[in-house]
C-alpha cells in the first residue's frame, strides 16, 4: 500500500486515511514511518513511498529535530491523544528544505502488539497569516481587545490593554470563558448576546436589548461601562470573534453629571433666597461634579468684601469653621469678580498674591457670578481640573448666576409691589374720605333741591369710585390670577352684564351661538367676570345708550363686539396701557385690567373690526372645562 509491505489485515482499515483532507502518518514506537497518505505529497512534496521507514525528524526543521526526538521519546512513555505542542507554534520541513506552520495532533493506536501513534498534520500558512493579521490589530489598537473561539467562547488572544485595564494575566485568559470578563452574575446574559451578535454580525454593541448597559469586570471585582466594537474572522477551520472594548466611564460620568446639573438648575429656579442658591450651588459641585472642595463667596457692598455666604463640609474642615472673607485686593478670587472672566489656576505656587492661609491649594477654579460674586473651586492637587471639570462648572456658575439674577429681580420686584399697594391704599384711603363727605353732602342736597346738577355729581362720584377701585385692583391682584374653575360662560356673561349696565337695563346683551348657551371653560371666575364687565363697559362708554353688544364663540376662545364709533388701528396697540381711555366720563384701567387678566390666564387678545364697524375684541386659547 503506497509502497508499504503491511501484511495485518488491521492494516487494511488505514486505507481510509488516504481520503483525508490532512497529511497523516503512522509512526512506530522507535520514531519510524510506517505509512503516509497521499495527502502529504501536496504538504511535504515526498511521494509516501520515499518516506517508507525514515525517521519522523526528517519532516522536522533541523534546529528542533534533537528536541523533537525528546518529546517523542516521552510521548511514548505515556501516549494519550492530545494535540501536539499545545500553545506552541509548530513547523515542519518539505522536502525541498522550506518549512510551514502546522498543527498536529497525535492519537495512540496498537496494531498486532505493537504501539504506533497516528500524527494527522495541517497546513496552516493561511491561518497563520489571519493570526498575523489579528496579533497585528491586537498591537496597534489602543483600546483593549479579545480574540475569542466564536464557538465555544474560549480566549483565545488578548492585548496588554486588557491585561492593564482588567488586571489578568494573559495567561489567565487564555482558554477562559469570554463571560469571565463580565459581571459574573449576568454571565448568561453575556452570553446570549454574544451568540446573537454572531449570528447577526453586529458591529458595535452598546447596550443590552432591555437598554441596561454593559460592563467589564476586572480580577479585583470594579465594573467598568464599555461599549463593544467587534468582528468576525474565519480561519477556515475555526472562526474568531474579535472584540474592541471602548472604556465609557467618562462618558458616563458626563451625562451623569449633565442630568444632576439639570435636576439642580430645576432647584435653583425654585430658590427663595440668594444663601439658598449659594447653598445648592456648593452641594451641587460636591455631589454631581465631585469637587468637594467649592465655596460661594458674594460680594457685600457695605464692606467692599466677597463675603463667604456657602461651602462644602471639606472645606469648611480644612478653615476649622468658615472660610475667610475676602477683601478686596486679597488674593487672586478678585481677578475673576473685577473682570467677569473665570481664571484657571493650575498650580498656585506659581502664582503671585495667594493668600498665605490658602496655600493648602494646589490647583483652582474661579468662576465669576456676574455682579453677585464668585465661585471658588479648590483642590489639594496640582492640573487637578481637567477640561471637562471646567466645563461643567462653568455651565453651573452660568445656571447659579441666572438664579441669583432672577431672586434679586423678584425681591425687587416684591419691593415695588410693597411699595406701590402702600401708595394705592394710601391714596384710596385718602381719597375716600372726602368721596364719603361728598357723597353724604350729596344726599342732603338731594334732599333739599331737585337741582339738575345732581346727576353729573352722581356720575362724577361713581366714576371717581370705580378709578379707586380700579387702581387698588391693579397694584394688588393685576398679575396674578386665583384658583381656577369650571365656569358655565352664559351665567358669567350675564352677572356680568347686569354689572356693567347699571341703569342701562334696556340695552340688550347678543349672545350669537348656541355654544355660548352650553360652554363650561377653565378660568378664575371673579377674574373671568371682571374681564367682561370691563369689555362690556368700554362698548357703553364708547357706544352710548343705543350700543348693541354681541358675544360669540371662536374655535378656541371668545369675541366680544360692538357697533359703536371702533377703535383705530393706529392706536389698538397702545389702548391696553394703563390711563388710557377716550370717554371723558372713561378711568383709563378698564382695558389695562382686560389685558392683565387674559396675560394672567395665559390667553391671547387681540383688536379688529366688527361686522358693523365698531370694536371687536376677540380672546383666544381658552380651555375647555372638559380639558
Amino acid at each position: 500500500m503506497n509502497g508499504f509491505d503491511f501484511t495485518l489485515t488491521d492494516h487494511s482499515a488505514l486505507k481510509i486515511l488516504d481520503t483525508s483532507p490532512d497529511a497523516m502518518f503512522l509512526v512506530d514506537s522507535q520514531g519510524r514511518i510506517s505509512y503516509a497518505n497521499n495527502r502529504v505529497t501536496v504538504l511535504f512534496g515526498y511521494e509516501p513511498a520515499e518516506l517508507s521507514d525514515e525517521m519522523v525528524e526528517k519532516l522536522v526543521p533541523e534546529a528542533g529535530r534533537s528536541a523533537h526526538v525528546a518529546d517523542r521519546e516521552a510521548y511514548m512513555d505515556n501516549p494519550d491523544t492530545r494535540p501536539m505542542g499545545a500553545g506552541v507554534d509548530l513547523a515542519a520541513r518539505r522536502k525541498d528544505g522550506t518549512t510551514f506552520p502546522v498543527d498536529i495532533s497525535l492519537s495512540p493506536i496498537e496494531l498486532d502488539g505493537d504501539l504506533y501513534v497516528i500524527a494527522v498534520v495541517r497546513d496552516t500558512t493561511e491561518q497563520e497569516a489571519l493570526r498575523a493579521k489579528y496579533k497585528t490589530i491586537l498591537e496597534a489598537v489602543p483600546d483593549p481587545v479579545v480574540v475569542a473561539d466564536a464557538t465555544t467562547g474560549a480566549i483565545v488572544e488578548a492585548n496588554e490593554q486588557i491585561v492593564d485595564l482588567l488586571g489578568y494575566e494573559l495567561m489567565e485568559l487564555r482558554g477562559e470563558s469570554q463571560t469571565l470578563l463580565h459581571p459574573s452574575d449576568n454571565s448568561d446574559r453575556y452570553r446570549d448576546l454574544f451568540e446573537q451578535y454572531i449570528v447577526s454580525d453586529q458591529a458595535i454593541i452598546t447596550q443590552f436589548p432591555d437598554g441596561s448597559d454593559l460592563y467589564l469586570e476586572s480580577k479585583d471585582g470594579r465594573q467598568l461601562p464599555v461599549e463593544i466594537n467587534g468582528t468576525v474572522f474565519d480561519l477556515g477551520d475555526q472562526q474568531l470573534t474579535v472584540r474592541v472594548f471602548r472604556d465609557v466611564t467618562s462618558r458616563k460620568e458626563h451625562e451623569a453629571a449633565l442630568e444632576g446639573l439639570h435636576t439642580a438648575t430645576r432647584d435653583l429656579m425654585t430658590a427663595t433666597s440668594q444663601q439658598e442658591v449659594a447653598s445648592i450651588a456648593s452641594e451641587t459641585a460636591t455631589q454631581i461634579l465631585d469637587l468637594p472642595l467649592s465655596g460661594v463667596h458674594l460680594y457685600d457692598p457695605t464692606a467692599d468684601a466677597l463675603v463667604p455666604v456657602a461651602w462644602s463640609d471639606q472645606l469648611g474642615a480644612m478653615f476649622a469653621g468658615s472660610p475667610p472673607v475676602l477683601h478686596r485686593g486679597d488674593g487672586v478670587a478678585w481677578n475673576a469678580f473685577e473682570e467677569s472672566e473665570p481664571k484657571i489656576y493650575p498650580d498656585l505656587r506659581e502664582v503671585d498674591d495667594v493668600l498665605s492661609n490658602v496655600t493648602t491649594f494646589l490647583s483652582e477654579l474661579h468662576l465669576p457670578l456676574g455682579e453677585h460674586g464668585v465661585m471658588l473651586l479648590s483642590s489639594t492637587t496640582a492640573n487637578d481640573f481637567d477640561a471637562t471639570d471646567e466645563a461643567l462648572a462653568r455651565i453651573l456658575a452660568d445656571t447659579v448666576e441666572a438664579a441669583l439674577d432672577r431672586v434679586q429681580h423678584e425681591h425687587q420686584l416684591e419691593t415695588q409691589n410693597e411699595q406701590l399697594e402702600e401708595f394705592a391704599s394710601t391714596v384710596s384711603h385718602d381719597l375716600r374720605n372726602p368721596l364719603n363727605v361728598a357723597n353724604g353732602r350729596l344726599e342732603l342736597l338731594r334732599s333739599e333741591t331737585e337741582s339738575e346738577h345732581i346727576v353729573p355729581i352722581v356720575n362724577a362720584l361713581d366714576r371717581m369710585e370705580r378709578i379707586i377701585g380700579d387702581v387698588l385692583w391693579l397694584a394688588r391682584e393685576g398679575k396674578d390670577i386665583g384658583s381656577t374653575e369650571s365656569i358655565d360662560l352664559l351665567q358669567a356673561l350675564e352677572s356680568s352684564w347686569m354689572m356693567a349696565t347699571d341703569d342701562h337695563e334696556e340695552i340688550e346683551l347678543v349672545v350669537a351661538d348656541d355654544k355660548c348657551r352650553t360652554w363650561g371653560i377653565h378660568a378664575d371666575y371673579d377674574r373671568f367676570r371682571q374681564l367682561l364687565e370691563n369689555l362690556f363697559r368700554n362698548a357703553l362708554d364708547h357706544g352710548g345708550a343705543e350700543v348693541t353688544v354681541t358675544v360669540g364663540t371662536l374655535a378656541d376662545g371668545l369675541y366680544v363686539e360692538d357697533d359703536g364709533p371702533g377703535i383705530p388701528p393706529e392706536v389698538r396697540d397702545t389702548v391696553f396701557d394703563t390711563g388710557y381711555s377716550t370717554a371723558e366720563d372713561g378711568t383709563g384701567f378698564g382695558l389695562s385690567i382686560v389685558k392683565r387678566v387674559v396675560d394672567a390666564h395665559g390667553w391671547e387678545i387681540d383688536i379688529t373690526d366688527s361686522s358693523s364697524g365698531g370694536a371687536r375684541f376677540e380672546i383666544t386659547g381658552v380651555r375647555s372645562a372638559s380639558n
